[in-house]
């Protein structure tokens, strides 16, 4: 009974442990966030008490694991497992300012499976369930950090595969929200995001090829406007004019139009008949 009790307060010490870890994590990157419109610039490195090279990590994620099982909400329990796989990415940098490459793989791991399970619960959801947007932003933040870390630690294969697996969940949630989040640079280097409706993205795209053909058809009726309708088009003949005798070889050439060619046509006829 003794140990049982034992083991229960070990749980409950550990569970407050890893909510101090948590909390501690996510208010170092606090100032930094602008939820409305704005991303983090950076997610600290973990600096809370069970870090992913101590020996109570397991237990650690067996209670955050535990948490989203007892959250009954579908879209507050995504939101926790992409707290948590915010999370990993913190402690993700840790050890690689530690040098400690095998247990940053160790967090690395834990971040892919947080996505797969993320990614899993999507088809249980409507397109327009409340907060898969604001869950959809979460995977967004994360790859602007990745992409970063990336940056200073290219040879890391681990990194790499988690940005494209950041990327591959978010196309996932483009396909379930019909959203997209665009970003761009602001003067104080912050990146924003932006959420467009990909309809509106493919309607703009209709409305350019239709201004390009309506483009194309004035053009058509400027050429033809000169054109009479029922008579064919008159093309001009260009002739040379032979040489008369006594004259240069070098004589002008000129260009007759028909009527004009007709014309002397006759003048040759009736001089034939006097």
């Amino acid at each position: 009974m003794k140990n049982k009790q034992i083991i229960l307060a070990g749980i409950v010490v550990m569970a407050l442990l890893c909510s101090v870890g948590t909390v501690a994590a996510l208010d170092n990157t606090t100032p930094g966030v602008q939820m409305a419109d704005g991303i983090s610039d950076d997610i600290e490195p973990y600096n809370g008490p069970i870090s992913a090279d101590s020996p109570l990590y397991g237990l650690k994620l067996a209670m955050e694991d535990l948490d989203e099982t007892f959250t009954f909400n579908d879209t507050q329990r995504v939101e926790k497992r992409l707290d948590h796989a915010r999370l990993r990415i913190a402690e993700v940098r840790r050890e690689l300012q530690l040098n400690r490459a095998e247990t940053a793989e160790r967090a690395l791991e834990q971040y892919r499976l947080k996505l797969n399970l993320t990614e899993g619960s999507l088809t249980t959801f409507a397109s327009n369930a409340p907060g898969l947007l604001h869950a959809q932003e979460m995977i967004a933040r994360h790859q602007e950090v990745l992409a970063g870390i990336v940056l200073k630690y290219p040879n890391n294969t681990g990194l790499t595969r988690a940005y494209d697996n950041s990327l591959s969940l978010e196309l996932k949630f483009e396909n379930k929200t019909q959203m997209r989040f665009t970003r761009f640079m602001e003067k104080d280097n912050k990146t924003v995001l932006k959420a467009v409706r990909l309809e509106f993205r493919n309607q703009n795209r209709v409305n350019d090829d239709n201004s390009a053909t309506v483009k194309n058809t004035e053009l058509e009726r400027n050429q033809n406007r000169e054109k009479i309708p029922g008579q064919k088009e008159v093309i001009p003949v260009t002739t040379t004019i032979a040489p008369q005798p006594g004259h240069s070889d070098n004589a002008p050439s000129g260009t007759i139009t028909p009527a004009e060619q007709q014309g002397s046509s006759q003048d040759q006829g009736k001089k034939g008949r006097d």
